[in-house]
């Protein structure tokens, strides 16, 4: 009797009430303020009743009372009541179950008063069959097929799969722009139960409807990412606290609208929605769903990059923010700020790897709109690239492979790379720009202009892009700079190296060594400079055609090296942002260009690299801290016995550690050559 007297209030409040009020004459105790009762706590005491009840009708008229009740489903609905549907229809056929597992009667009583699970299903699934829009029914089924799956009945779980398709399906059909919370809700239901689907049911859901409304509801609603429109309101709450530092207050408005906004259940479930997202791209059977989902992408990416330029926050690069942000919106606001942001980026990410298979692997995308659509594949990826660079890329393989699957397919079309570098080229040409995001903005430039190199003509190349690096190559202070400046120097060499630009190179060469040894080390890292100067080595040494008209360039390199070693600085650099393999330690402006010296070797004509194995050997040993010199030590043996050399440079290489007191000069130095002895030969050599 107490469980048909509660259903009977239940109803009651289900069927009568219009308002919170009303409400409350029927559900709250008296010790109880009826502003507590809230649509969620009905469906609270309905989850408790349902795995109870012991008659079929009873079950059924709960059931269509939970999916068409003006108290739940009011002008107020929102996507937790949403979600708070499926989860009672869960726990109700998990605890059935749990009920009725011969193995376990923790609670014989109930087990005899309740249904079995198949009249109950039969019962639950009869309620589901009224005027209420299907997209309510999909909840219902999403629920009890969670809450049966997790407790391992097959033969329920794929009746109701059927039953779920085919709701799913039509209700897809049935879809009208008017209705956004019954769209959300069913994006809601199918990705709370995808994973819960066998394969067969998975193919079979119609995702050329489906991958639209997934979209529009993760990026575009109210309820997800809005097209970061939620970057605007925070902008109006930031201000200039007392410390002349900018202030994001916890306690301001937008920062409440993005907890809420970030724990909702779109943002929340942003990897499963995602994931889903993807899997429908993969298996879409219409092209214009492709085109469609990639338009809007780029259009979220778009929305997302202004948005972010209109905030204040955007004006305070990465490397300064703890000078100019206030204590409390570094360790609180700002990183549920980036959380949200991240969380956006890895979900287009995510979707864009399933995209680019498509385009790679089957002939949905026509041929002639494979370029355009890698083209926007990477603008889309700049537009996101404020926040991939500041997170970083390298922990997130599908960014990469997104980026690089879309630069070799556009390498493929000479006349679509240099569209798409015009299109991407900065703004201002011959200045650093004084804003953090065009910076940012300039580094993607200069890094993807940097793969498409070697396809262009002489002339593009010098004036689309080697014109936008010429700023960032300069010696410079700013810290905020360096990933800029290594970027340019990067494209720089590029440039150099093409063997079609061997008359741009030899006009230009030599300037560019200059602008190199000012710049390092302010504005070059230690890897970045070891890598430019084997670089330059290998452009000035034959075959290479700057060779013929500059015969002794590459020598005068070295000799201009072997100055700076002579002066340079012994104490440690500062720490870079990009380690390589010698940055992850302190390390000397001196061994840097002794170690950059010894990279140079395998690239010398014969008669130079036997000049300059004494000397680097010699080199060596002008460093006095002894960790810096044996690291010195130990890759002048790796140069020579690691296969960096060919055959005829390591013929001379061994020659000269054997026979030509090579050896004795890479351990001792030239003045001990005669001194030591060949067990501490031995024994000094093997730690190399």
């Amino acid at each position: 009797m107490p469980i048909e007297k509660s259903l009977t209030t239940l109803l009651r409040a289900l069927q009568s009430a219009s308002s919170q009020q009303d409400i409350s004459r029927y559900l709250v105790p008296r010790n109880r303020l009826a502003s507590e009762l809230t649509p969620r706590s009905l469906l609270g005491s309905a989850a408790r009743l349902l795995a109870l009840l012991s008659n079929p009708s009873n079950v059924t008229l709960l059931t269509s009372q939970i999916i068409a009740a003006p108290a739940i489903w009011g002008p107020s609905t929102n996507l937790q009541i949403v979600v708070g549907v499926i989860t009672i229809f869960r726990s109700a056929s998990y605890h059935l179950l749990r009920l009725h597992e011969v193995s376990q009667t923790p609670e014989p009583l109930e087990a005899r008063r309740s249904l079995g699970p198949e009249e109950w299903t039969t019962a639950i699934v009869k309620g589901t069959d009224g005027a209420s829009p299907r997209a309510r029914q999909v909840l219902v089924l999403s629920g009890l097929l969670q809450g049966f799956q997790s407790r391992g009945h097959k033969s329920l779980s794929t009746r109701l799969q059927d039953d779920l398709l085919i709701s799913v399906n039509l209700s897809l059909r049935k879809s009208t722009s008017g209705s956004h919370i019954i769209d959300r809700a069913l994006v809601i239901a199918v990705s709370h139960v995808f994973d819960f689907l066998d394969i067969r049911a998975r193919h079979s859901l119609d995702h050329d409807l489906l991958l639209p409304m997934l979209i529009e509801a993760v990026f575009f609603s109210e309820d997800g990412i809005h097209q970061g429109y939620f970057l605007g309101t925070i902008d109006a709450d930031v201000s200039e606290a007392a410390d002349r530092k900018f202030d994001w207050s916890a306690r301001s408005t937008s920062y409440l609208q993005l907890q809420s906004t970030a724990s909702g259940p779109l943002v929340a479930d942003l990897g499963r929605l995602s994931r889903l997202a993807a899997f429908s791209a993969e298996n879409a059977r219409e092209s214009k769903t492709l085109i469609r989902l990639l338009q809007d992408l780029f259009e979220f990416s778009r929305s997302l990059c202004v948005q972010w330029r209109q905030n204040k926050l955007s004006e305070v690069d990465k490397s300064e923010e703890t000078l100019f942000l206030a204590d409390d919106t570094l360790k609180k606001t700002l990183p549920l700020l980036w959380r949200v942001l991240r969380s956006s980026m890895f979900s287009v990410v995510i979707i864009l790897t399933a995209y680019t298979g498509r385009i790679l692997s089957d002939k949905l995308v026509a041929k002639n709109d494979v370029p355009s659509s890698a083209i926007q594949i990477l603008k889309v990826l700049r537009n996101l690239f404020f926040i991939s660079s500041h997170l970083g890329t390298d922990t997130l393989s599908q960014y990469s492979f997104v980026y690089l699957a879309a630069i070799d397919i556009v390498w493929q079309y000479p006349m679509f790379a240099e569209a798409l570098l015009g299109e991407l080229r900065p703004n201002k040409i011959g200045v650093v720009p004084q804003h953090p995001l065009d910076r940012c903005l300039d580094i993607y430039f200069l890094n993807t202009a940097e793969h498409f190199i070697s396809i262009l003509d002489t002339e593009v190349a010098d004036s689309l892009v080697a014109s936008a690096a010429l700023p960032y190559l300069g010696a410079s202070d700013e810290q905020r700079s360096l990933e800029a400046f290594e970027a340019a120097h990067s494209v720089t060499l590029a440039i150099l190296a093409v063997p079609h630009n061997n008359h741009l190179a030899a006009s230009r060469i030599e300037t560019y060594i200059n602008v190199l040894f000012e710049a390092f080390p302010k504005s070059l890292s230690p890897r970045q400079f070891r890598l430019a100067l084997t670089q330059l080595v290998r452009i000035t040494s034959p075959p290479s055609r700057v060779s013929a008209q500059r015969p002794l360039l590459s020598s005068a390199l070295l000799e201009i090296v072997r100055g700076r070693i002579e002066s340079a600085s012994a104490q440690p650099l500062a720490t870079f942002s990009k380690n390589g393999e010698f940055d992850a330690q302190p390390i000397s402006e001196q061994a840097v260009l002794v170690i950059a010296l010894i990279h140079s070797l395998p690239f010398l004509q014969l008669d130079v690299l036997e000049d300059w194995l004494p000397v680097a050997a010699g080199l060596c040993h002008l460093i006095q801290d002894p960790v810096l010199r044996h690291v010195c030590k130990q890759r002048f043996w790796d140069v020579l016995s690691n296969g960096e050399m060919d055959l005829d440079r390591a013929a001379l290489c061994a020659n000269w550690w054997n026979t030509g007191k090579g050896r004795e000069m890479v351990l001792y130095g030239e003045e001990k050559t005669t001194q030591g002895s060949p067990i501490n030969d031995g024994l000094e050599a093997s730690r190399l």
